[in-house]
């Protein structure tokens, strides 16, 4: 490899080829079980791929042998990559069959495993020309851009030790990578300008934020949303038991200060912290480009963190630069990036009774997303089937929100729209634009009202930059903008624009719980950064529970229990009946296997479905684990639904709970 070795890097390069080699070994072993329904043709690509790679501890640097086998590696990995490409592209991501989403995670993660042992080969032999892709000893930029994408794509489908293993590959990368001599000369590329750049800046959300929030924005507010400071489970319970008595749902709180204690909470303010955790920056995240998900511009691209941080700090420190808003929206940021989860605390808040008393015939759990962007990323009006708790974490936000019980059509929710040739339900997102019906300075009139929208105003006007009168021009654009937005308001005239709505502003370490079914619209006040608490509820039917957990136990055991006879038996448990089979079942009882209405496919904006096929794949994934025994606490979470994996669509966009 290049630069002057150490001892310690020669441990280093030891350590990271042993990583190589286990993540090698464990694809080897988990692929015949995995993707043992693909067509042979495609498993007998992968296997091209995964067997035919060579373990980095034999790689001999003057053996034509290993480098004709390395070049067939890599043609058969980019015909998996472009394979697996095609079939998810065919499919509604939620809708992706789980054997593709594992041989995509394999084809990426072998991409990066090959990339590794070739600049092993090729540096050993001092010859690159004939391999054009290897510009580099070891390029450890792609081969990070490589891991990312399995695990954004892959989500929560990727074993938990295939995940640890990545994730300890990663470390041993990073390790290797600080203890070589990094010069220009050996092509190890990390890019100094951009980490400079990056760390000329003190603070992600400047602290003269909040004086424009507090002078502009807080008198702004129309009927605040209740609070309670430094919320504990007892006072949560206590303040909605209140409010049970004098309705028959839950209201939205803000939960002040449910995140001071995060570490966090100061952490995530500091672009430098920032580029430690995502190896200089070097992480590529998922984002969303255009002004919300509902912009006929919005598209989704991935990128360097280190780039989009950069991109951020320039547009706050000079927001008259025309830009178009990325928006790190809606990410299991913390599933992709370890040191990141560490910073976060799950509020106890979450055992409260409140919640229990809402987990009626079905099993709770809860994902955690992140919301990152700069001031002015919006969210349209939409709602949730579940509860859910926002944490703001740096900077600020405006919610507001109308009430569950508010008629659906007095919303006007979107229909089922066609997006790349898919049909998407859009039922729980409005088609009524806030900014456009909204005036004030929480709706982007400020410039016309004559007052500061951004951090660099207030310099301005403290330096005497600006004039503080209402022009002709500014007249002229006010009263247009009201014309506009009058006109606007009559086509949704049945729409509560000036009523039966609350409001609310949420800051550094706050929180916001908004329970299921009320609509919301968030937009951010200054560069933000935001995780969501999404509780997630889900029942399953015997049928399915059948059919995924019991029949495969019983068929390896060659137990032949018909599913007739598992009903009739769980219904004489309730009825005190006998069974109509002769014999004792010995099974769960009735609360283990609750019959209902089926899972629900917890993707964005999925109908209810009842088939393996199409329910979520984590879901899928995480019953083969517990079936697997790859899960210590399997008898308790045997039947807990899974989290939502990763957080792109590739096919289109789609409704979702956005921040």
């Amino acid at each position: 490899m290049g630069g002057s070795s150490t001892p310690s890097s020669t441990n280093s390069v030891t350590d990271l080829r042993s990583q190589a080699d286990k993540i090698r070994e464990e694809i080897r072993r988990t692929a015949p079980e995995q993707l043992s329904t693909l067509p042979k043709s495609i498993f007998s690509l992968h296997t091209e791929a995964a067997r035919s790679l060579p373990p980095t501890s034999s790689i001999s640097p003057h053996s034509d042998e290993d480098k004709a086998i390395l070049l067939r590696v890599k043609t058969a990995i980019i015909a998996l990559r472009a394979l697996c490409q095609t079939k998810i592209n065919a499919y509604p991501f939620s809708s992706v069959p789980l054997p593709f989403l594992q041989l995509h995670t394999h084809a990426w993660i072998l991409s990066a495993l090959h990339r590794y042992t070739s600049s092993l080969y090729y540096a050993n032999v001092g010859d690159r020309s004939s391999y054009s892709e290897y510009e580099t000893n070891v390029p450890f930029d792609a081969i990070i851009f490589d891991i990312d994408t399995a695990l954004i794509i892959g989500g929560s489908s990727i074993p938990l030790h295939l995940r640890r293993l990545v994730n300890e590959f990663l470390e041993a990368l990073y390790a290797a990578e600080e203890e070589f001599d990094v010069d220009s000369s050996n092509g190890i590329s990390e890019d100094q300008t951009l980490t400079s750049s990056i760390k000329r800046f003190s603070y992600f959300c400047p602290p003269e934020y909040k004086e424009l929030i507090d002078t502009i924005y807080f008198p702004s507010l129309y009927a605040r949303i209740p609070t309670i400071a430094s919320p504990t489970i007892p006072s949560f319970d206590a303040y909605m038991d209140q409010i049970l008595l004098k309705s028959a749902s839950l209201q939205p709180v803000h939960l002040r200060g449910i995140a001071v204690t995060w570490p966090a909470f100061k952490a995530w303010n500091s672009p430098s912290y920032l580029l430690s955790v995502t190896n200089n920056g070097r992480r590529v995240v998922p984002v969303e480009i255009g002004k919300s998900y509902v912009s006929d511009s919005w598209t989704q691209e991935f990128r360097t963190f280190g780039a989009l941080l950069l991109h951020w700090l320039q547009h706050d420190s000079q927001p008259d630069r025309a830009c178009p808003t990325t928006y790190l929206a809606q990410h299991d940021l913390f599933l992709q990036i370890d040191p990141l989860r560490a910073d976060i605390l799950t509020p106890d808040l979450i055992h409260s009774a409140t919640f229990a008393r809402r987990e009626t015939s079905t099993t709770k759990m809860t994902l955690i997303n992140a919301w990152v962007g700069p001031a002015g990323t919006i969210s349209p009006l939409h709602t949730d089937p579940h509860d859910n708790i926002l944490v703001q974490v740096v900077g600020y936000k405006y919610v507001r929100l109308y009430s569950a019980i508010v008629s659906k059509e007095k919303m006007y929710p979107r229909g089922i729209e066609n997006q790349i040739g898919i049909g998407v339900d859009m039922g729980n997102t409005s088609a009524v634009e806030l900014e456009r019906g909204c005036f004030g300075a929480l709706f982007g009139d400020a410039d016309v009202l004559d007052l500061p929208t951004s951090v660099s105003d207030i310099h301005d006007r403290r330096n005497g930059k600006e004039e503080n009168e209402l022009d002709g021009d500014k007249f002229a654009r006010l009263r247009e903008r009201m014309l506009d937005k009058k006109n606007y308001r009559d086509e949704y005239e049945g729409f509560g624009w000036d009523g039966e709505f609350l409001d609310c502003i949420i800051g550094p370490g706050d929180g916001l719980f908004i329970p299921a079914g009320w609509w919301h619209y968030v937009k951010s006040l200054s560069p933000s950064f935001t995780t969501t608490l999404l509780f997630l509820f889900c029942t399953v039917t015997l049928t399915l529970a059948y059919k995924w957990a019991l029949q495969p136990i019983l068929k390896k055991y060659n137990i032949d229990i018909p599913l007739h006879d598992i009903s009739s038996y769980l219904q004489s448990l309730n009825s005190n009946s006998p069974p109509t089979r002769s014999g004792d079942i010995a099974l769960a009882g009735p609360d283990e296997l609750e019959a209902g209405v089926g899972i629900s496919n917890l993707g964005r904006g999925r109908d209810v479905v009842e088939t393996r096929e199409h329910m979520d794949w984590e879901q899928r994934t995480r019953y083969q684990e517990i079936l697997n025994g790859e899960e210590d606490d399997a008898d308790d979470e045997f039947f807990d639904a899974a989290s939502i994996a990763g957080s792109i669509i590739p096919n289109g966009r789609a409704p979702a709970s956005r921040r």
